[in-house]
């Protein structure tokens, strides 16, 4: 789902709102599991009116103009929302300077900062965000699903982007993962001494904890069917059986397709299994990627009308920063296609 608008074209008035999300700190200070506090802030470009929509993901990052940190941080957030904001992924900068300094720098920015930016004007959400967290230094990023803080720390850690697409995915879960570890582990044992049964048992208790959170491990599990064990009727049936668990997962139906499609290790492609779960991958969540994905099977099958058709899709999909990527993709599909036309009147 992306935004309504396109903030690469948008400059709207600033506007002086109050968005509050549950209460505001709790009384031993914000920390993981506390609800959001109120955002007071006015708006530099785009407006994010809460962040009470269940079906979205928000980073708050609190930043300056004047910090070096910050600098470097601001084109890896403007990647990240230009690539995931299709999947609900909504990042917002706040800064505490006035907008007199603020605004200028934004402007100068243009579409290498696309993302919604704020001013603090009172203090009030640095107060209520940055304080009532003991967070002192910036930048700093708040990531919040349905009203929850689930983590809070610099947009530069090594961890950052793993808990946003974890959590924009609904597979950040601390908790689950470190329960699940024993049998991973035992998992990767029993796969090395080719004891596959065993390593299916240890996968399949996993998945059993939460099939959404683990279903990276149910994608593991095909490849060490059709990889490690070599059996492609095993991994057919279970790829049959994910595309039933996962029909409403589009993220473990595109690291199926993927894997199928990109895996060197893989002879043996199922390109109707990729199709399927490209396509209802797609259909769950459009977006310019999952329509690419759907082209690739096709090139990758041999229908070269059908790939320089999703490709076309694809393209038009494509954020303005995205789209040359997209245009090369597209040019070799219709090179092919022109080729083997050639070849067909020949």
């Amino acid at each position: 789902m992306s935004l309504p608008f396109d903030l690469r074209l948008l400059a709207v008035p600033a506007i002086v709102i109050s968005a509050s999300i549950g209460s505001t700190a709790a009384a031993d200070g914000l920390k993981v599991g506390s609800d959001a506090p109120a955002l007071s802030v006015e708006w530099v470009q785009g407006e994010v009116a809460s962040l009470s929509d269940p079906s979205k993901t928000y980073v708050v990052e609190f930043w300056a103009t004047w910090c070096g940190p910050c600098m470097r941080s601001i084109p890896h957030l403007n990647e990240l929302y230009a690539k995931h904001r299709g999947q609900g992924l909504v990042i917002m900068g706040i800064s505490d300077e006035p907008m007199s300094t603020v605004r200028p720098f934004v402007n100068k920015k243009g579409g290498a900062m696309a993302y919604p930016v704020a001013c603090d004007k009172e203090k009030a959400t640095s107060e209520a965000w940055m304080k009532a967290a003991g967070q002192n230094g910036i930048p700093c990023a708040f990531v919040v699903r349905e009203g929850k803080i689930r983590w809070i720390g610099n947009p530069l850690d090594k961890q950052f982007d793993t808990v946003v697409l974890g959590v924009l995915t609904g597979r950040y879960n601390p908790e689950l993962s470190k329960k699940a570890e024993p049998a991973l582990s035992a998992a990767r044992s029993a796969v090395r001494l080719k004891n596959f049964k065993d390593a299916y048992k240890h996968y399949d208790a996993v998945i059993a904890l939460d099939a959404r959170v683990f279903g990276d491990v149910a994608v593991r599990k095909y490849r060490t069917m059709i990889v490690d064990q070599k059996d492609a009727a095993a991994a057919a049936a279970w790829g049959q059986q994910m595309l039933q668990t996962y029909a409403s997962d589009p993220m473990t139906l595109t690291e199926l397709a993927e894997v199928i499609l990109k895996d060197d290790a893989i002879v043996d492609r199922d390109l109707k299994l990729a199709t399927s779960a490209a396509e209802r991958a797609d259909s769950t969540a459009p977006s310019a990627s999952s329509k690419a994905l759907v082209a690739l099977v096709r090139f990758r099958a041999g229908d070269l009308n059908a790939a320089s058709e999703m490709q076309y899709e694809a393209w038009m999909r494509a954020e303005p920063t995205e789209k040359s990527d997209y245009k090369k993709v597209l040019d070799t599909y219709k090179k092919a296609q022109a080729t083997s036309a050639a070849k067909s009147g020949s």
